[in-house]
């Protein structure tokens, strides 16, 4: 069995063999917030109404149960023990692990009885060494409230108790550093004051033990009204007359704290915010930083009557695909942990790509843009299965959020009206289009934040003219003030006639340099950790920073834990960050090139060591100075991307590896990226320029290159150009495998478009045999895909249906899940012709549904056309019709012209079903205009059904035209409903000929697949 360790005390960490366990391995912070609930109770058996009050206080999940066995589950699993957590019939316990807590309450209690000084101290100074801000993640939980006040008294207790031994066994120095920890948590507190005055005395400085006493007794009168007990006024009155209590001074000793500010000055807002959320609308806040954004939301949405999924972008991740989206996931997902456990499998399976914790197993391979859809799709539903009624999203620091997910920001916005949404930014950092691209049609509400007004400003102290120093010197934001207040409060003049003088030269100074001046007072390794910190930009482990100075972890994290202290560095749920914005540019700004670009590199080192992002490594390595490791770093991170489908990050990476001027290969390969980039987002005029200069480098790859370039080419400029461009790509590939069969596939398209049929059919199964020789799935399911569309145009329908299952199949087992809807969809459209409808619509049912899972508006107009006409051949024309119309909708939608002509075709047969005639009519002919003569299977088929409408009603004139349409117009796919409206016109008017006609038409119909037409058009025949 591992040995498992809690340390409660201080930042939350699980240990498993002295190793911690990554916070991001426990899938979510309530994991983790679950093992707090559980340490604190143990070993008792804490009921499971108590843990979802705990966990889920304002409002618990549909089922509760369900989610607590989600949490104890994902415990064990990143614990690697089950045994971690032990079940009972109505709740749960803490199995056998240690806990830091255990030791401190130990130390307590030895300390209690010792009985002797040196004993106390001992056994004192250990349990303060253990000592750490308890359940730090859970300060605003009311269920940890109680138990982290009983802490603070026993600390207190213990400071006491070590203070008093301290003097007993004389030692001064460390009386008086306990006795200020005593004072410090309590300042109005007798006994601790007594004790630090007395300390205070007996290290020589009598002066600061009256000082002491003094500012007590003036603090407790200004707050309680009371005066101190006549112990202490004695103990100042032999003070006073110089009683000896000394032992040799080591040096006075000071308690400077500063415990912020109170939230004020903003009711306005927080007005706006709390009914904003209420109506489920969407509330904007910019403001510069220091202005008070995060807290201001904090504020208004704390004991919210809606559930809040609060997150934050970080600038170091602004280039990383759903790195924002990454975490609305998690934040969502925990306020109902079995939305994602009631997901479709693949959307289940997708999702482990993003959430790793939620993974039971690796998740199945998939192309980067058939991940895209499916992501989109899938962050979508989770976001749906917790909003229900209404929930909030906050989203801090929008201007570094990365564009993937600045869509799913704008398509969760869009698809869910009870979704309220709170925005703030830096109005100087965020493009305006960007904001317009996430609200959308949404009504939005700006709340503007600058300085606090001036009543505010004079509610935060006592001194006027300090307060007018304040507003006049400063520019009124909560961070601007606190820093002055700090400043003075450090200085011990905060309530003395000199602070409003040195307020208005400190404010005048600004924000940075009282930064920089409390970054000043921190030794050598503390001000490199800072600095650290404030260069990643976002939060980070302490093994990370200690693996980047080549220091002890615990060592580390002691060092750490001091700087926060003086309020220079924050703890959150992924490791530590500068306490403000502000705090890590001003050490930014502070640092000397040389010294930045050392920590950049030492950064850079420790991240490549733990497998970070790569963009992120880049960025490091290029503000190191080593632009050759930059730029391969870039060269990855662009690639890598581009596999993920995630376009815009690609491109943008990419050209910050091209802007570093990199060697040759490196630089090909780099504009091979952004060329695809630029194909894909319309810009084939850039593509087609990054492709001449990669090529232009001469470096591997060159026949790659041309194809691509040839395939722009042929859709941007000149299709006989492109034919000429993609001969040389055969040359220049020569034998080279992989490079070849590229080119060939390219070329057979083309020859197809240039009408060398036979050409593009040879060189097509010669890429198929290299495909299938290199192994590459994708590239034959490809070339078996555009067989199997030419087959089935080609009017052989069995050939084309068992062709599109496989090439259907093999899109699905290589990952490329958008590729598979066409295939699929149209075996099920070649079924319903094969007199297989029941089958058919089963093929249409499975490619919509993919459809709807990847979020594909068009592949699931497609596939609702094909599954309309297997509802018609299956005599449901309601049903039929549904289907119809709705893809008519999302075609329009899309503004896809071929779509559009299908729909409208399904939707007459659907007509045609119920023998509402006129309406088939119309139906047909506005197929028929919208398919004009580029569409010419489209145009065939609708001229085709015209004509049999048009039969039906007697108007045989009319009839008769659209046959000669339909015969001379499309592939030979069309020409089977253009012969069989032939048939049924001449059999209408007695043509002599319709009986032979019938029977060709009925043979080659049957020889080829077509057997519903057969077995109607073999009726005719007998006539």
């Amino acid at each position: 069995m591992p040995q498992v360790h809690l340390q409660l005390l201080g930042r939350f960490q699980v240990r498993r063999e002295g190793d911690e366990v990554p916070p991001t391995a426990f899938g979510g912070r309530k994991v983790r917030a679950l093992l707090r609930v559980l340490a604190v109770r143990r070993p008792n058996l804490v009921p499971h109404d108590v843990l979802v009050e705990a966990l889920w206080p304002d409002r618990p999940p549909a089922d509760p149960v369900a989610n607590l066995n989600v949490l104890v589950n994902r415990a064990r699993r990143a614990v690697g023990d089950p045994a971690v957590i032990i079940t009972g019939t109505s709740g749960y316990a803490l199995g056998s692990v240690s806990c830091d807590l255990d030791e401190f309450e130990a130390a307590v209690r030895e300390a209690r009885r010792a009985c002797d000084a040196a004993a106390v101290l001992r056994a004192a100074t250990t349990a303060l060494a253990l000592w750490g801000e308890p359940l730090v993640e859970d300060t605003y939980s009311d269920w940890a409230r109680e138990f982290r006040e009983r802490l603070r008294r026993e600390r207190l207790e213990v400071c006491e108790l070590a203070a008093e031994a301290a003097l007993a066994v004389g030692d001064a120095r460390a009386a008086t550093a306990v006795a200020i920890e005593a004072v410090t948590a309590e300042p109005l507190r007798e006994q601790a004051v007594h004790l630090l005055a007395r300390a205070y005395d007996a290290a020589g400085d009598r002066a600061a033990a009256l000082d002491t006493i003094a500012r007590f007794r003036g603090r407790l009168a200004d707050e309680l009204g009371l005066d101190p007990s006549s112990s202490l006024d004695d103990l100042q009155a032999a003070l006073l007359r110089g009683d000896p209590h000394s032992v040799p001074a080591e040096g006075p000793y000071t308690a400077a704290t500063f415990e912020g500010l109170p939230f004020t000055g903003r009711d306005r807002e927080i007005v706006a915010l709390r009914r904003g959320v209420a109506e489920r609308a969407v509330l904007v806040v910019p403001g510069s930083a220091g202005s008070g954004k995060s807290r201001l939301v904090a504020e208004a949405l704390r004991g919210s009557a809606v559930p809040v999924v609060a997150v934050r972008a970080f600038a170091s991740e602004r280039a990383e695909s759903w790195a924002l989206a990454r975490s609305v996931l998690g934040e969502a997902a925990a306020l109902d942990l079995t939305v994602i456990e009631r997901l479709p499998p693949r959307m289940r399976d997708v999702l482990g790509w993003l959430l790793p914790e939620t993974a039971t197993e690796t998740p199945t391979p998939a192309d980067g843009e058939s991940r895209r859809a499916l992501l989109l799709a899938t962050a979508l539903r989770v976001l749906e299965g917790v909003v229900g009624d209404g929930t909030a999203l906050v989203i801090d620091d929008l201007q570094w959020a990365d564009p993937s997910s600045i869509t799913l920001l704008a398509s969760a916005l869009a698809r869910l009206p009870s979704l309220a949404a709170v925005l703030t930014y830096r109005p100087d950092e965020l493009d305006p289009t960007v904001l317009t691209e996430i609200t959308g049609d949404r009504v939005v509400t700006m709340l503007p934040l600058g300085a606090l007004p001036p009543g505010a400003i004079e509610g935060l102290v006592d001194d006027p003219e300090l307060a007018l120093a304040l507003r006049t010197s400063t520019d009124g934001t909560p961070f601007a003030i606190v820093e002055v207040l700090r400043e003075l409060t450090v200085r011990g003049v905060l309530h003395t006639p000199d602070a409003a003088r040195l307020a208005a030269l400190l404010g005048r100074e600004g924000q940075r340099r009282a930064i920089v001046r409390r970054v000043n007072r921190l030794g050598t390794a503390r001000y490199a950790l800072l600095a650290l910190v404030a260069l990643l930009k976002r939060e980070a482990p302490a093994r990370t920073l200690a693996a980047a100075t080549d220091s002890d972890p615990l060592t580390t994290l002691s060092e750490l834990s001091e700087v926060a202290h003086v309020g220079l560095l924050r703890l959150g749920e992924l490791g530590w960050a500068p306490a403000h914005d502000l705090v890590g540019e001003a050490v930014d700004v502070e640092l000397e090139p040389g010294e930045r670009a050392h920590l950049h590199g030492q950064l850079a080192a420790a991240l490549e060591a733990e497998g970070a992002d790569d963009a992120e490594i880049a960025a490091h390595h290029r503000d190191a100075g080593d632009v050759v490791a930059a730029a391969r770093a870039y060269g990855r991170a662009s690639r890598q991307a581009l596999d993920q489908h995630a376009l815009r990050e690609a491109g943008e990476l990419a050209t910050a590896g091209l802007v570093l001027h990199p060697k040759r290969a490196v630089r090909a390969e780099l504009l091979d990226v952004r060329a695809e980039t630029r194909a894909a987002l319309g810009d084939l005029d850039g593509a087609l320029t990054d492709l001449h200069d990669a090529l232009a480098e001469n470096a591997p790859g060159r026949a790659h290159r041309m194809a691509r370039l040839a395939m722009h080419t042929s859709g941007a400029r000149d299709l006989r150009r492109a034919g000429e461009l993609v001969e040389l790509a055969l040359v220049e590939a020569g034998d080279e495998p992989g490079e070849r069969a590229v080119a060939l596939e390219t070329a057979a398209i083309l020859d197809m478009n240039l009408e060398h049929t036979d050409r593009a059919r040879i060189r097509a199964d010669e890429a198929l045999e290299l495909y299938r020789q290199l192994g590459d799935g994708r590239g034959v399911a490809r070339i078996l895909d555009g067989r199997a569309m030419a087959t089935f145009l080609d009017g052989r329908v069995r050939d084309g249906v068992a062709l599109f299952a496989r090439v259907a199949q093999l899109f699905t087992d290589s990952g490329d899940l958008l590729r598979v809807i066409t295939p699929r969809s149209t075996c099920g459209h070649g079924l319903v012709f094969a007199d297989r409808p029941a089958e058919g619509r089963a093929q249409a049912d499975a490619a919509l549904l993919l459809a709807r899972e990847l979020g594909s508006p068009e592949g699931q107009a497609y596939a609702l056309w094909h599954r309309s006409e297997a509802y018609s051949a299956l005599g449901l024309p309601d049903e039929a019709e549904a289907d119809a119309l709705e893809a008519l909708r999302l075609a329009r939608d899309a503004g896809h012209r071929g779509w559009t002509a299908t729909a409208l075709r399904a939707l007459g047969i659907a007509q045609q079903t119920r023998r509402h005639l006129d309406a088939a009519a119309v139906a047909f002919a506005e197929s028929a205009a919208v398919a004009g003569d580029a569409l010419s299977l489209f145009a065939s088929w609708a001229a085709a059904r015209s004509a049999l409408v048009a039969v039906a009603q007697g108007r045989l004139d009319d009839a008769e035209a659209n046959v000669r349409l339909a015969l001379r117009t499309g592939p030979r796919l069309g020409q089977h409903e253009a012969r069989w409206a032939r048939i049924e016109l001449a059999a209408a008017r007695g043509d002599p000929r319709c009986a032979a006609w019938a029977a060709d038409t009925a043979r080659a119909a049957e020889e080829c697949g077509a057997t519903a037409m057969a077995r109607r058009i073999g009726e005719l025949a007998a006539l």
